[in-house]
């Protein structure tokens, strides 16, 4: 089953993980099975190089493409399953720059 966003979903910067994080969830899925996505500062800048300069650029980048980055995390669900590591408790997928975004 592919991912689906979630309309409310905010993204948030997490400087740990050096990424940007939002919710999506597993479409049908009974109850609402919610799954942490992170997108790396690596790999927003590589759908545009030149575009990010700082965090708040990052955003902008990160809302210019996140159609395309949605897809891939769908795409990545899909294809190898939620990662093994979780966040908070909660299931996950990470785009880094290994990922086709």
């Amino acid at each position: 089953m592919p991912l689906v966003a979630d309309g409310k979903a905010k993204a948030v910067a997490h400087g740990e993980l050096r990424a940007i994080g939002f919710w999506m969830i597993v479409r049908g899925a009974t109850p609402v099975r919610p799954v942490r996505v992170f997108v790396s500062y690596e790999a927003l800048a590589q759908l545009d190089p030149y575009d990010i300069r700082d965090l708040a650029s990052a955003f902008e980048h990160f809302e210019r493409f996140r159609a395309r980055i949605e897809a891939a995390a769908s795409d990545k669900f899909d294809r190898d399953g939620l990662d093994a590591e979780k966040y908070e408790g909660m299931p996950t997928i990470r785009l880094t720059t290994s990922d086709p975004v």
